[in-house]
This record gives structure tokens, sequence and C-alpha cells, in this order.
């Protein structure tokens, strides 16, 4: 009688079962990891490029202003705010300095709006924001509230200086004229430290302080 070989098959044994998902889990583990690091990566990317499209909307905003700086007095029988350009620490009820001035280019087309082509600006940090206020007029009744605008945010400090004869100063004190340029100083909770200078347009103040484009 012939007998048929038989065939002995062999499992997995608890032990090397164990290991195989030991195995495994220290994969899949390295895996998550991975793909967290690659998660937070590109979070912390798409965060830095917003702020930095936030930052540069900011300073053409900024630079459009000053760019358009226009010299010219207010009427105001207060001396410091008939001057063109009045800039200091805590003015405006800012956090740190505070600007304001005169632009022009404000578009009225045809003229068809009851206003100037001229129009006010103020810079200011309040509450770690960086605040355009902005009125209608351009010189607006006691009490009238400005129009205000976030420009920016998580902004620490803004320190303004002014460029005449060849030097910069932290004061403005000129009732005629504009500086030559000025240069923001902003610290931002991001990107840290940052200047922008501004060159701005030669202008003096008429001495009859008159413009025929004013329409209060």
């Amino acid at each position: 009688m012939n007998r048929q070989p038989t065939m002995h098959q062999r499992g997995f044994t608890l032990i090397e079962m164990m290991i195989a998902i030991a195995i495994f889990a220290l994969l899949s583990l390295g895996a998550y990891q991975v793909l967290q690091g690659v998660l937070r990566s590109d979070e912390v990317s798409r965060e830095r490029g917003d702020s930095l499209k936030q930052l540069q909307r900011a300073m053409v905003i900024v630079e459009r202003d000053f760019q358009q700086m226009n010299a010219r007095n207010n009427r105001s029988d207060d001396e410091l705010t008939a001057m063109p350009l009045q800039a200091g620490k805590f003015m405006f009820d800012s956090d740190d300095d505070g600007i304001a001035f005169t632009r022009s280019g404000w578009r009225n087309p045809l003229s068809q709006l009851p206003r100037s082509s001229l129009q006010r600006v103020i810079y200011r940090v309040k509450d770690a924001h960086l605040e355009r206020l902005s009125y209608v007029y351009l010189d607006p009744a006691s009490g009238e509230e400005p129009k205000t605008k976030l420009i920016l945010e998580n902004v620490e400090s803004m320190i303004f200086e002014f460029y005449q004869d060849k030097k910069w100063v932290d004061t403005w004190s000129n009732k005629k004229a504009l500086p030559d340029g000025v240069r923001v100083t902003l610290t931002l909770k991001r990107f840290g430290e940052i200047q922008r200078i501004f060159l701005l347009p030669k202008a003096k103040i008429d001495s009859d302080n008159s413009s025929a484009e004013e329409q209060s």
C-alpha cells in the first residue's frame, strides 16, 4: 500500500505576530508624525504668507497717503493743530507715536460729491492695531467722529522720524513746509522691526493759505 507523504503547514507563532504588530505600529507612528509635521509646516507657511500679504497691503496704503502729502494748514485757532504735519508720542489717542496730515488725490470724479479732493488722515497704534482715521471734510466740526479703518494687526510700536537738511530728527515743528522724507519704524509681533522711508512731495504753504480745490 502506497502512502502519500503528509505535508505539515506551519503558521505564525504568537511572538511573531506581536513583533509584526509592533513593527507596523512603529511605522504607522512614524508616518503620522511626518504627516503632522507637513501639516504644521503648511499651516505656518500659510499664516506667514497671509501676514506678509496683510503687511504689504498696509504699506501700499501708507505709501499712497505719504507720497500725496499736501502742505496745507488746517483752519484752527490752535497753533499745533493748524500745522501741516503733526506727529508725536501719544498724539491722537495713540499708544505710541501718532501722525496727522492732509493728502491730495482723494478721488471725486467730476466733483460730484460735496467735498474736496484733499483728505485729512491720521495714523495711530491702538490696542496693537495700526489704524487709519479719516474725515469727510478737511476741517471737521468739533466733536465730529472720524472714520476708522484697521490697517495692520499685531503692531507693538510705531516711531516716526523726519529728514531735513541732510539729517534725521525725532520731531517736526515747521509750520510752513513738509520734511523731505519720513521714516516709519514698526515693531511687529511676527516680523520684528521693519523700516520704511517715504519721500514726500516738495511743497510749501502759500502766504494766503488758500486752495482753489477746497470745498468744505
